[in-house]
This record gives C-alpha cells, structure tokens and sequence, in this order.
C-alpha cells in the first residue's frame, strides 16, 4: 500500500487547510497504509529536519503544492526526487499566479502538474493518481539508463545571479583549487535548462554548492527557487550540499543546517577557504563514452551540451568546421564576433587543440573571469583623466599578454621529457618570471590581481594626473613595466624557432551584464583592440638585442558588445573583424547530425536520425526543416531544442520523438531563446523585457501601425525607430522584403539593404509595410501563428 508524504507552504492559510484536510482523509482511508505532512512533524513548535527527510524516505508518493513555490517546498520536492520516489505535483487552479509561477521556474517544464478547485476535487484526482501504476520521476529524467559514476574532484557550483564582492570572492576561491574541476552553472546560460539535464550535471559530481542570491537583486525569487528544488535533489543523491547566504536572511528552515551566513565579502572569502581546505580528493579518469544502439538509444540519446564550455570532450567528436574555423585558425581576422551562441567559444576551443597539435606553435588562451574584470573596472573608476587611463588599460593588457605568453612557454618546456636545460635561454626566461612575475604557479588570475593591487597603492599614496609624465611613470611602476622590454627580449630568445605564437582571448562578455558600467567597460575592452596590433607588431621588430616572433592575436566577442565597443573607437574601419553566423541551413542541421553520428556505428549514415529518432513531419514539414525554421540559426538554439525534444519523448516513454514531444520541446526552448535574448539586449540600455512584453498574444505579423501601438507604452523607453532597429538587430522582428519573406537582420549594411527593398515591395503592392516575430519567440509570448 501506498505510504504518503504531504509539503506544502504554510500561506496562504487556506491553501494548508485544504491540504490538511486531504492529507487527514488519506490517512482515515483503506486505500493506502499512512499519510503524513509536514505538521505532523512538529515538536514543540519546532520542525524537526531529520523526520523530514526520514518520512520522505519512507514514503512511495510524495506530494507536492507549488502554488507558492515555496523554498521549503520545492528542496522537499527535490529531496524525493532524488530519493527515487513518486511525485504528484499540485497547483491552485484558480490561482491565476500558480501556472505563471510554475512556468517561470522552468526546471519543471517538462513536468506535469496537477490543478485542483478544493477538498473534494483533489481527494478525487489524488486518488486516480495513486491508482495509477507511474515511475519515479527520477527514472522519466534519465530514461531508467544507469548514469556514470559521480567524481569525487567534480563540484557543481551555482553561483549568485547578482555578481556582487562576495560573489566575486567565492567564484575566485573555488577557481583557486585546482585539484577540483568546478562546474560553474551560470544562470545566463542555464536558466532554462530542464530538471533532467540537471540531474545528469548533479549525478555526476560529489559536491554541491549553492550561492543564494540576495533578495533585493533583480529575479532573486526565481532564481533562489530553482537553486532550492536543485539543492534538494542533491542532497536527495546524496552529495554533500552547501547553500551560501547573506546573514540578514533567515534560511528556509528545510535547509537551514547547510547554510554558510556571511556578512561580507571578506567574511564569506574566509569560511569557503576554511571549508575548501577540509576538503581532500584525488581526481578520478571520465567515464568512458559508451555506444548504444537504438533499443535503449532514445533514452540515453543526448546531442551534447549547447554551451562549448562543457562540452570540449564532446566537441572533440563531432565538432563542425566551418569556413570561419579555418579562419580563426589561419588568424584571418583579429576580432571574430557573433551572436550569442554561434560558436565563437567552440571555434576558439578547437582551434586551440589544433595548433597544438603542432609542437612548433605555441597556443596561449585567456579567459578573465568576469569578477576580474570588474576589480580592474573598480581601479579605473578612480582615474579621472580619460588620456591616463586609457594609458594604463593598455599597459596592462601589453603586461598581462607578455607574462601571459611566458608562462605558457615555460609550462610547456617543462612538461617535455628533456625539460629546461640549465643556462638556455627558456632558463632565464623561467628565471625572470619567478623573480619578478611571480613565476609560472601565478595563474592569470593571480597576476591580475597583483596588478590591481599595486595601482589601488599608487592611486592610495595619491596620483597628481594634471602632471602627465610623472603620473605615467607611476603607473608604469606599477604595472612592472619597467621589465617589459627584458621579457620581450626573453620571449624571443627562447621562441624565435617556434612557427607561430596564437594567443586567443574569449570570455569578455561575462562582464557586459545589467547594471554594469558599459561605457568604461568598452574601454577595457577597446584598451584591448587598440594594443593587438602594438603587440603583433612588437614581436616582428628584430635588432641585435631581440629577435622576431611570429605572434597572432585573436579576440572573440559577442556581436552586441563589438557593436557598442565600436562606437568609442577613433577609427572603427581600421579594426580587421569577421563574424560567425550560420546562414547554410544544411552546415547548421550537420551540428545535430555530427552529434548523433559520434554516438552510432560506423556504418550510420546522416539520415538515421531523420529517419529513427524523429517522426517524419511536423506540421506537414520535413522535421528537419521543421525544427531549423523555429530556432534562431545558431547552433547552440538548435542543440537545446533537440535535446528538450529527446528528454520530453523519453518522459512520455516514447520510442521516437513524436510531433508532440517537439511542440512541447518549442516552449521550453523559446523560454530559453527569450532570456538568451535579454542577455543580449543589455547594451541598449533599456528595459527590453518590458518592451517585448507588449507583442504577448498578438498575431505573428503585425502591420507598421499596429507595431506603433504595441510600441506605445515603451515610448517612454526609447523612440520607435530606435526601439524597432534594437529589436531588428536582435533579430526579434523580421522585415518583409518580399511576398511573405521576411530578413531578420544581420549586418547594418544587411539591414539597410532589407529596409529598401521593403520600402520597394510596399509601393508595388501598394500595402502596409508588414513585420514578424521570428518564430523562436512565439511560444512564450503565446504569440497566434
């Protein structure tokens, strides 16, 4: 007989009266051994969590009430269901919040969820659920597959979505343990992701830590419920789970034994230490890949990660070259920009591993943190002087690619069987970085923060900057530039034979978020564009006290901020960009196709996935088509969706993905395609969210002057032509430029060119000029096809 757990929120007090009468007629029944709710649990006005949790080990069903999304509920609901239990899910149906609620948490969009009106009616649909023969939940999220084993190095870190100082330390004192591989799950790019995707992340580490986000931040309630609900699957895993948060919050009490209360930064830099250094671990080989074939294959099939990040194992398989790849390769363009999720991290990441493969090159990749950043950011706030500061921007951007440089080749030497013989040159080269550059131990990170705090004594000590050269000397002093011109005769000494040094420089976008300094950012970040070419030229020079090296330099960065960036620079057509887009719809369906081809035997062909995973069509389409016209042409929105399309179908227990499995899929992905596109919006300084609010629920063309009215209550925002060229360049709204063709947007060239041609197509037809929203957007504004 069934055995029933009941967490439920506290308030309203109607809403647990309702379910204390549910859970006292279960319990007088004959239809199931016992039920219990949390209340039961209570002692002395206390709530007891060891009961808690041994109830939910005890109990087959638990039940859950999300109306609230209460925190104590939802770790309860985690709990069970990484205790393997059964799961009933319920809402307030006349709640007109809870399904709004519910969908926002987005872990649990696969899910499904029980709406009742009262007493009656949920005794009476808790009953057919109970009749009901279903799995654990756990089993639907990973398909009943065995799943590797967890390792004992492997941290899963949800860091805070307000990148405030003590969020910035924690990152930066887990970054500091390199004998842990920390698998940083950051909000941007995971929001959306659905629980079973989690579960697999969760199962396969040891530790997890949780960093809660304050609650005056912006989206604190969302983003602090789903780090609950993952919290407690963890814990339910058994992993040893650490929530970290601010002192002035009292912690659910569910949870309130694994909190770390901080009351600063400082304070919370010195608990994670101490409790980073109880911690002892050997890092153990990942597991190996196993080939399936189709019996079990749709359960397990996954098509890897859509962030390259953490996926470099996968994209050794089945990485897709491009003709942009072999021009990252080839340093065809300084700069390689593209929108978010084109590629740009995966092209870097693999053509990094190519040029490795060549012993003569030299591959150094730099990656700032984005609370490295934001330290330098805090020390140019202090400068007023524009010429000064731009002066020790690019100082230390040449200072920090030298040392950077050096220390890669030193590391590398090392690591050679014959390694560093005595008196070399790539000796002294060791010799000069462990006495002024604190050798090859100092990771980037290190270093930078060294230079940060050497300008916070020159800036302390006082900086007279109406006294140019003097000041300039300072800074120099402080940058240790003044062993620039020694490092650079070193580097060429031990590396004028080496084919190629590439230096490749990724991730300056994790700074570019809301409320951050843009205009001094996109100086750092200009400081960077501007000393590319001063560097590549440096190391061409050749006298008697330094030979040449042949040194590329390329920096990858997101389409928006480049477009911002550029705005300051004092000759933007001088800077050598390309960008990465995917206009070839066959290259982009090979993205998928690759995928599941590393996964089969050999004999597979490309087509076996059209033809054994997925149904025929979908809406009278090719299903191939079909899914490449509702995703944004970039790979890492087509991966997404066919993975939320494998894991719905799984759920359902389906042996191919059916066209349900994928119109469902479509609303978990627009979810994900619409926070992907606030994350982009940043630069236009507006409230973007606002703005594309207004298109819920309107028809998926919309003539200019109904676009007028739907832009109206954001006139407040920005013009609209000023609102309507963000949203084009977003790719948002498509232009009809011919009979029901709509562009999207690319390039300002591209986009001027569409505007004429609509403007054209409007006189010949002699109708309204006619705009759409790009189908990727549609299911989660429920805008009408």
């Amino acid at each position: 007989m069934e055995k029933l757990f009941f967490g439920y929120s506290a308030r309203p007090a109607v809403l647990s009266e309702t379910m204390r009468n549910v859970a006292k007629e279960f319990g007088e029944g004959s239809l199931i051994a016992h039920a219990v709710s949390w209340e039961d649990l209570v002692v002395d006005g206390r709530l007891i969590i060891n009961e808690v949790e041994a109830s939910i080990d005890q109990c087959t069903l638990g039940i859950f009430e999300l109306t609230t999304l209460s925190d104590n509920v939802l770790f309860e609901l985690g709990l069970a269901i990484g205790k393997r239990k059964k799961i009933a899910i319920l809402t307030d149906g006349q709640d007109t919040h809870a399904h709004r609620n519910l969908r926002g948490l987005s872990l649990l969009a696969t899910t499904g969820a029980t709406s009742y009106k009262n007493t009656t009616d949920l005794v009476e649909k808790l009953t057919r659920i109970i009749e009901s023969d279903s799995p654990p939940l756990w089993d639907d999220l990973t398909g009943g597959v065995p799943l590797p084993p967890a390792s004992d190095a492997r941290i899963f870190y949800v860091p805070s979505f307000k990148e405030d100082d003590a969020s910035q330390r924690l990152s930066r004192v887990l970054d500091a343990y390199d004998k842990f591989e920390i698998n940083t799950i950051d909000p941007d790019e995971y929001g959306s992701q659905p629980l079973a995707w989690y579960a697999e992340e969760l199962h396969s580490s040891s530790i997890a830590i949780f960093h809660m986000t304050p609650e005056r931040a912006f989206l604190a309630d969302t983003v602090n419920a789903r780090a609950s609900l993952l919290a407690g699957l963890a814990k339910g895993l058994g992993k040893t789970v650490v929530i970290v948060m601010e002192d002035t919050i009292t912690p659910p009490i569910d949870y309130r034994d694994m909190a770390i209360h901080y009351r600063n930064a400082a304070d919370l830099e010195k608990q994670s230490v101490g409790w980073m250094e109880t911690l002892r671990t050997t890092i153990r080989p990942s597991a190996t890949r196993v080939r399936r074939h189709m019996s079990v294959e749709l359960s397990a099939l996954r098509f890897g990660n859509h962030v390259a990040e953490s996926d470099q194992e996968g994209l050794d398989q089945y990485f897709v070259e491009t003709r942009d790849f072999r021009d990252v390769v080839d340093a065809a363009a300084t700069i390689f920009t593209g929108k978010k999720g084109t590629g740009k991290t995966a092209n870097m990441l693999q053509a990094a591993e190519l040029m490795r493969g060549d012993a003569r090159n030299l591959v150094c990749v730099i990656k700032p943190a984005s609370y490295e950043l934001e330290a330098l950011l805090e020390v140019l706030r202090r400068i007023s002087s524009r010429h000064l500061g731009d002066y020790l921007i690019e100082g230390l951007w040449k200072y920090l690619i030298y040392t950077e440089v050096a220390a890669n080749a030193v590391d590398e030497a090392e690591k050679r069987p014959a390694g560093i013989l005595s008196g070399s040159p790539m000796s002294q080269l060791r010799g000069h970085l462990d006495e002024h550059h604190r050798g090859i131990d100092a990771s980037f990170s290190i270093r930078l923060d060294r230079l940060v705090r050497s300008l916070e004594v020159v800036l302390a000590d006082g900086l007279d900057e109406s006294q140019v050269e003097e000041a300039r000397k300072k800074v120099n002093t402080a940058l240790y530039s003044n062993t620039l011109r020694t490092l650079r005769s070193l580097i060429g000494a031990a590396l004028h034979d080496r084919n190629r040094i590439a230096i490749l420089v990724d991730n300056l976008d994790k700074a570019w978020q809301r409320g951050a300094d843009l205009e001094l950012l996109s100086r750092l970040l200009l400081g960077l564009l501007t000393v590319i070419g001063r560097i590549v030229d440096e190391f061409k020079k050749e006298n008697i006290r330094k030979s040449a090296v042949n040194v590329t330099l390329t920096v990858f960065l997101r389409s928006d901020i480049y477009a911002y960036v550029r705005q300051f620079a004092r000759e933007p057509d001088k800077i050598n960009t390309a960008e990465i887009e995917w206009r070839d719809a066959d290259l982009l369906a090979r993205v998928l196709e690759d995928r599941f081809m590393a996964t089969r035997p050999i004999s597979s062909v490309n087509n076996d996935l059209w033809d054994q995973v997925f149904v025929p069509h979908v809406k009278g389409l090719p299903t191939r088509d079909y899914l490449l016209s509702r995703v944004q042409r970039r790979p890492r929105d087509l991966v997404f969706l066919a993975n939320a399309a494998v894991l719905r179908a799984t759920n359902a227990k389906h042996d191919k993905v059916q066209e349900k499995d994928i119109l469902e899929a479509e609303n978990t992905y627009s979810r994900f395609a619409f926070e992907a596109l606030l994350v982009e919006g940043v630069a236009a300084q507006i409230d973007l969210e606002r703005a594309l609010f207004e298109f819920a629920g309107e028809d998926s063309i919309v003539t200019d002057s109904r676009l007028t009215k739907i832009l109206k209550p954001s006139a407040d925002i920005a013009s609209k032509a000023n609102l309507l060229g963000i949203l084009r360049r977003l790719g948002f709204l498509g232009i009809e430029t011919s009979e029901n063709v709509f562009d999207y947007g690319g390039t300002e060239g591209e986009m001027r060119r569409a505007e004429v041609l609509s403007r054209k197509l409007t006189k010949a037809f002699r109708r309204p000029l006619r705009y759409q929203i790009h189908p990727s957007y549609r299911a989660y504004l429920e805008i009408q096809e």
